[in-house]
């Protein structure tokens, strides 16, 4: 079962941290009856039937008949309640808002698409995003409780004041305030870039990985990256980090860029700035990076010499960024890293570019890019929130 990390919660009162245990041991299949549970938490058995019992109440549990074995009441079987808590995910694919309700579990139980239009307004977007909102908490399953909504978004954030500043997809936006765009029927409205989201779910997934540092740089429609240290995103709480797209290169002057600078790294190395010239090699080349990622891997990128400075710059720009956070690890993402000879090729600029005496080489690799980590990422905080105080109150 994919679940928040109860078991980091802490508790005022006994009952309460006990009551988490509980669940967290059935969630995670550990246990399956009220002995087990008892066994497992050193409990009296009257002490562990009212706190399934209260469980059961608070329609965290579900209890089923078991099968009688010899005398006695048979022991029933307890199973986790995914669908008590879910929550709305609404985030950016290709030129389109997503919006998804994921339960406990992780399962994904509603999901809606809304295309719009590259020249679209603050106006439509958020038309958009509140149609998506209402949709989401309309068709909730009955009974389950709505956490609130995660807006995850790329481009460039004010997380402070749920500001969603400016997209390259979407040139005409600028400053959508997302919680007034929402409104409170809702709510609670939370904001995150889409990289921490997705770096949050994958160290819930494997956090060794990230015990030791280590950075998530996307290379797609825009370039951003992400960093970790001892399972613990660096993200601060109201502010943004991680906007290496908008470093500043002297090769790349004049070029005007959406952020309202010129010779940001994106000018010359994002596929936004990118695609023109691609498709007129390749026509059919799609702007989902989903697509993309099947299409580029079949393309001669080497061959052209705007993706070859593309190449340099990033590696550059990479390579500064490893010398300000000393990552041991590093997860490139994007549809270009499909490109085996692409990637052969970035690989080496990067190791060309160096380190500083007596410092290692950060590994790095290619990944692709998943949805399904940033939806899941995105929803974590309001579930644990919401869970957390399912199992406290009294």
């Amino acid at each position: 079962m994919t679940l928040p990390a109860i078991d980091q919660m802490l508790f005022s009162d006994g009952h309460g941290s006990d009551r988490a245990r509980a669940f967290t041991l059935v969630a995670r299949g550990q246990a399956h009856s009220r002995p087990e549970i008892g066994a497992a938490l050193g409990l009296r058995s009257t002490t562990t039937s009212r706190l399934v019992g209260d469980l059961v109440e608070r329609r965290l549990l579900l209890e089923t008949a078991g099968q009688k074995a010899g005398r006695g009441r048979p022991a029933g079987i307890l199973i986790a309640n995914p669908r008590r808590v879910g929550a709305s995910v609404i985030y950016v694919a290709s030129q389109s808002l997503v919006g998804a309700l994921v339960d406990l579990d992780g399962q994904l139980l509603e999901e809606r698409v809304v295309e719009i239009a590259s020249d679209a307004d603050n106006r439509v977007v958020a038309g958009v995003m509140a149609g998506l909102g209402a949709d989401l908490l309309a068709a909730m399953p009955r009974g389950m409780e709505h956490a609130g909504t995660a807006v995850s978004l790329s481009g460039l954030l004010d997380l402070r004041r749920k500001q969603w500043l400016m997209s390259s997809r979407w040139p005409n936006l600028r400053g959508l305030d997302v919680g007034i765009a929402l409104g409170e029927a809702v709510g609670p409205v939370v904001v995150c870039r889409n990289l921490d989201a997705e770096l949050r779910a994958r160290m819930a997934q494997d956090s060794e990985q990230f015990s030791d540092g280590a950075l998530l740089l996307h290379w797609g429609w825009g370039i951003g990256l992400g960093y970790a240290i001892g399972g613990r995103s660096l993200a601060p709480p109201g502010g943004s980090f991680g906007e290496v797209g908008h470093w500043r290169f002297a090769a790349l002057d004049g070029r005007r860029c959406g952020c309202g600078n010129t010779a940001c790294l994106e000018t010359g190395a994002a596929l936004w700035s990118l695609l023109p010239e691609l498709r007129r090699r390749w026509p059919d080349l799609a702007e989902d990076e989903n697509r993309l990622y099947r299409q580029l891997a079949r393309c001669d990128l080497t061959s052209l010499p705007e993706i070859d400075t593309a190449a340099r710059l990033l590696a550059r720009a990479l390579a500064n960024a490893s010398r300000l956070l000393f990552p041991t690890r590093i997860i490139v993402t994007g549809p270009f890293v499909a490109n085996a000879q692409l990637w052969a090729h970035f690989d080496g600029l990067f190791r060309a570019e160096g380190t500083m005496h007596g410092f290692m080489m950060p590994e790095l690799v290619s990944d692709r890019s998943s949805r399904q980590y940033e939806v899941h990422g995105a929803a974590t905080p309001l579930l644990s929130k919401a869970l957390e105080g399912l199992l406290q109150g009294a």
